[in-house]
């Protein structure tokens, strides 16, 4: 948590950048699908994208931590320490998919559904 920016810390940017920016268009075209192809609520999208989704999301994750895992044994310090910041940056990235990501989407999406169908029951 503290040093220099150097080489391995531009490069695990890159990196981790495109796995978090893929896992949440994953998850978020499922829910897009759930709520406009299959008509459902936003709870129910979440649920249907954790299904649709979740388990692939899980594993790959973890199959990538676990090479990173054996990267980050290295005696190169640029390697080792690439991993192990590449490492904690996809946990941290699957816990916000996982916790955050359907909270907002609840949140916001959710509220945006209820108040059209109170404008459409006023009527």
């Amino acid at each position: 948590f503290s040093g220099m920016v150097n080489t391995g810390m531009i490069v695990v940017f890159g990196l981790t950048l495109g796995i978090i920016v893929d896992d949440t268009v994953h998850f978020l075209s499922k829910y897009i699908r759930g709520r406009n192809e299959l008509n459902l609520n936003a709870k129910d999208a979440v649920v249907y994208a954790f299904s649709a989704v979740g388990k692939a999301l899980m594993v790959t994750t973890i199959v990538l931590v676990a090479g990173f895992l054996v990267l980050s044994q290295s005696a190169f310090l640029l390697n080792s320490s690439m991993a192990q910041i590449a490492m904690i940056v996809m946990v941290s990235a699957l816990f916000i998919d996982f916790l955050l990501l359907p909270a907002l989407l609840i949140l916001i999406d959710g509220k945006k559904g209820e108040e059209l169908t109170d404008a459409w029951t006023r009527f």
